[in-house]
């Protein structure tokens, strides 16, 4: 079940105007498209687990769906693409705020886990790009991923898994800083070790000159 409600933040000339091609405005008496809202929309939903609230169907390709056009910008700032791929122009942000967490503990064994991983050059199966080697991407298997870190992939409606990518971020921040570890107390034993044979190639100078 949805329910939309629409609401306008000023005065209109009609509430609803129906073209004679088959344009209908909301708010507008000149609609654009075929559906063109001029003022706030809400879709109040209730559909259930897996439901789709709202949905797009599209015919071609690489149809771009959801587009956010920014009138201060004068261009999109965000869309989702056919393919299945989201473009934005200021990326995306996860909300991780002290007040929003809880339960926070180390990563335990990091570097251990990275090294676990597999990065793979791949395809998607449904993908039938014309050019073959484009549709080649970098990627992990969700299910090699899920016997290292499970944290990271989700079970989906259709049993097929995915894996969050930024989840992945703070387990490579770690894994480096225990590796920078490493290399530094190697190189502090170097350091050592090259003191040591400094002085034993002075004392052999030493010695080979007294001897002289």
């Amino acid at each position: 079940m949805m329910v939309m409600i629409l609401s306008w933040s000023y005065d209109v000339h009609s509430q609803l105007k129906v073209k004679s091609d088959g344009f209908v405005g909301i708010g507008t008496n000149h609609p654009e498209t075929r559906l063109h809202v001029n003022g706030d929309g809400l879709i109040d939903s209730y559909a259930g687990t897996w439901g789709r609230a709202f949905w797009t169907r599209i015919h071609h390709k690489n149809t771009s769906a959801y587009n956010l056009w920014n009138e201060y910008f004068n261009r999109d700032v965000f869309f989702v693409n056919g393919e299945g791929w989201i473009w934005s122009s200021q990326g995306a942000y996860v909300g991780t705020d002290s007040s929003q967490v809880e339960e926070i503990s180390p990563i335990i064994s990091p570097l251990l886990s990275v090294m676990q991983l597999n990065g793979q050059r791949l395809r998607y199966r449904d993908e039938k790009a014309e050019d073959a080697e484009a549709a080649y991407r970098f990627g992990l298997v969700a299910q090699e991923v899920e016997q290292v870190v499970p944290d990271v992939v989700r079970v989906l409606e259709d049993s097929t898994k995915a894996v969050a990518y930024t989840d992945l971020v703070p387990l490579l921040i770690e894994a480096m800083k225990e590796q920078q570890e490493h290399i530094e107390s190697l190189q502090a034993t170097l350091n050592i070790q090259t003191e040591e044979i400094s002085r034993i190639k002075q004392r052999r100078w030493f010695r080979k000159k007294t001897v002289e």
